[in-house]
């Protein structure tokens, strides 16, 4: 039996679980009966969005076959096929899910967090945190916290952490610091500084973590690190699609003619969003054509579809019209990022997008969201649809593999921050533009540790998201 489990909204599971951005689906309920809310009646709903709009729902099980008595998200999981998903880890990711609507948060604000993002490492029966990046205004930032520092205690002055939940969020406390030293495989942890943290909030989960512009030899050279494809940080605003358009145009006004895309933590999002992200970096003789087609199962061919890269005057002129580009991924990097990979092949070609870092998740579809207008206590949010680019390929079930490899969880490695030219991955496309020596071998040499994204396994993911007339 697979070992299920969910990689989303935060960080590494980052589909960060960031942002909970809905779809509006027409509703499923044709009359005006008063639908039965038991586990039964609400398993026929399952039963009946399934069969009509699951992508795969050929492979859900005869009536006949299934025990209607389940409790809902149960029912839900003995639907699914086993082309839902890819192995990840020792486990299996499934993108399709199901959630009760009071956990449902509809905004990018992360509800009582500290405002920080992290990979865990265990040591006995006790975690520790490597934050991976600090969110603005958040008590972690207010706190003096930064990307590379190691959590070893929560309100203790020795290592006390036997649930991940502490670091998420809780009441005023204090968090030791310490430097993480390895010799060989053995690694131990030296007490640093205790620091105070107020207690969690509403934190924005902002997508834009560092935009920065370079000069390397006689090039201008753009650096963007985009956590999460959202349009605002709610489900009505589009600030972040503006924000977007903004920072593209001062890169423009900086004559920027290479770019880095860092995507190393972005789990997904809006397809909108990827298709505006892809129209500010194709080159200009592509845009107003095709940016995806989207396909669906038999029953709902006719909402196939294409989208279409958007002209440059409905983005403020500020396309960059690049001919080649350099992508920093991770081992959480899917959906609609690596949409945006595969939609820019047919305009650059794979050969011109240069990918650093790890392979990533491999997740070609899509999903839209059933149950805002009825009256049951779950969110669906199905595989719907498969996406593909302009030449209609979409060869990456196994996740786009890296041009030059570079592990960043290692423990022993610098967690330098966003932007800093010496940073690994960002000093890897530097060198590759400037055409000096790679330096990725650095990583390559050491024996690898690697850490579990546990701050993003706990956050649902979000995926490649279409919303429906947006």
């Amino acid at each position: 039996m697979k070992q299920k489990f969910a990689l989303e909204k935060t960080t590494f599971a980052v589909l960060m679980g960031l942002l909970a951005v809905l779809l509006l689906v027409p509703s499923c309920t044709t009359d005006d009966k008063v639908p039965d809310l038991s586990d039964e009646g609400t398993n026929d709903w399952i039963y009946k969005v399934m069969t009509d709009y699951y992508l795969w729902n050929e492979d859900v099980p005869d009536k006949g076959n299934l025990n209607f008595s389940l409790s809902p998200d149960k029912f839900f999981d003995s639907l699914l096929s086993d082309q839902d998903g890819v192995k990840y880890g020792d486990g299996w990711l499934t993108f399709s899910r199901i959630e009760k609507k009071e956990e449902e948060t509809k905004s990018v604000m992360a509800a009582d967090s500290y405002g920080f993002e992290f990979a865990s490492y265990k040591n006995g029966n006790l975690y520790y945190a490597w934050v991976l990046y600090v969110l603005p205004g958040s008590p972690a930032a207010e706190a003096g916290l930064e990307r590379g520092d190691w959590i070893i205690a929560v309100g203790s002055e020795t290592p006390n952490v036997t649930n991940l939940s502490a670091f998420y969020s809780g009441s005023e406390t204090t968090f030791l610091l310490a430097d993480a030293v390895r010799k060989g495989n053995e690694i131990t942890f030296n007490k640093k500084k205790t620091i105070s943290v107020a207690a969690s909030r509403a934190v924005e989960d902002t997508p834009f973590l560092k935009d920065s512009v370079y000069t390397v030899g006689d090039k201008k050279v753009g650096y963007l690190v985009y956590n999460s494809f959202s349009s605002g940080p709610d489900d009505e605003s589009t600030i972040y699609d503006d924000q977007m358009k903004q920072v593209f145009a001062e890169f423009k006004a900086e004559n920027v003619s290479e770019f880095v895309l860092d995507l190393r933590y972005n789990q997904g999002g809006l397809v909108t969003c990827a298709q505006l992200m892809t129209s500010l970096l194709a080159p200009a003789d592509a845009l107003g054509k095709t940016f995806c087609i989207m396909e669906h199962n038999e029953k709902q061919s006719k909402n196939d579809e294409a989208l279409l890269l958007k002209k440059n005057a409905e983005m403020g002129n500020a396309n960059l019209d690049l001919r080649r580009i350099y992508v920093l991924t991770g081992s959480v990097t899917a959906s609609a990022s690596e949409a945006v990979i595969n939609c820019l092949i047919p305009y650059l070609t794979r050969s011109n997008i240069m990918v650093i870092g790890e392979k990533t998740i491999g997740k070609r579809v899509g999903s839209n969201t059933f149950g805002t207008r009825e009256e049951y206590d779950w969110l669906l949010h199905p595989i719907t649809l498969r996406i593909y680019n302009a030449n209609h390929e979409a060869d990456y079930a196994n996740g786009f593999e890296p041009d030059v490899k570079i592990e960043e969880l290692v423990i022993g490695n610098d967690l330098l921050p966003f932007g800093d030219t010496n940073e690994m991955l960002l000093s890897e496309a530097l060198s590759q533009i400037s055409g000096l020596k790679s330096l990725s071998a650095r990583a390559e040499s050491k024996g690898r540790i690697l850490l579990t994204p546990s701050s993003l396994e706990r956050k649902q993911t979000k995926g490649l998201i279409f919303e429906s007339g947006k």
